[in-house]
């Protein structure tokens, strides 16, 4: 049906239309303006940035870790069963555990641990040689010669006379047949404050079988000092 709208009243229309458009814009300019005028963007301190970025990166590498240890087994820590075991001569690779990851701080913390308990005395032996022997001394000593006669593979033989020879150094030369169990503490804290490589239950296990082959008690008596120590720092040792 054709539309019958007057000329006049369509042309009214529309120009009420194009007002009432022009009046919507100038009401939308108008809240602009009360609003206080269009929103500038803010610029970013580079600083900022950069401090972000170094805050997120923390947190990243902070996280990584958190999931590698959740991911690592728990250590094995030797039992007292174990414990006993050892110093009647058995083999002990998780004696190890209670050293390897000691730094000087955590291991003196160990060491006032034994102190409070009183299982060792409260004095030090001062070392006053600068350098130890050459090494043909250690190889004539008659206690490593029974070493050597006692560990039968040979593998195992050289690595444990050689970690005692580690602490024999470290102890400037003082003979193993006559150390006590502070020497044997004392050689441990210089080869972990030297960061210098060695197997902990090698070095242990050496010690004990020197002190197992003396006919004196003086060796018999070591023996339970170093186990009651071991044992108490066993059982502040976590997995």
């Amino acid at each position: 049906m054709p539309d019958e709208t007057p000329p006049e009243t369509a042309a009214e229309q529309d120009v009420e239309t194009r007002t009432g458009s022009a009046g919507d814009g100038a009401e939308t300019a108008s809240a602009v303006e009360d609003a206080g005028g269009p929103e500038t963007p803010v610029e970013r301190s580079p600083e900022g940035d950069g401090a972000a970025a170094e805050a997120a990166k923390k947190a990243a590498a902070a996280k990584a870790a958190a999931a590698k240890k959740a991911d690592q087994p728990a250590r094995e820590i030797p039992t007292e069963e174990d414990l006993a075991r050892w110093i009647g001569g058995a083999d002990l690779p998780s004696l190890s555990n209670l050293f390897n990851l000691l730094n000087t701080k955590l291991f003196d913390a160990k060491k006032a641990l034994i102190m409070k308990e009183e299982l060792l005395p409260q004095h030090w032996q001062v070392i006053s040689a600068l350098e130890p022997p050459p090494d043909e001394e250690f190889e004539r000593l008659s206690e490593v010669e029974r070493l050597r006669r006692r560990i039968a593979d040979p593998e195992v033989r050289e690595r444990r006379v050689e970690a005692l020879k580690v602490g024999w150094q470290e102890l400037r030369g003082k003979r193993p047949a006559l150390w006590s169990a502070s020497d044997l503490f004392g050689a441990l804290r210089r080869i972990i404050d030297r960061k210098r490589k060695i197997d902990f239950h090698d070095f242990l296990s050496a010690t004990r079988d020197v002190w197992r082959d003396l006919s004196l008690p003086h060796g018999r008596e070591q023996l339970e000092v170093l186990w009651a120590c071991l044992d108490l720092i066993r059982s502040k040792t976590k997995k």
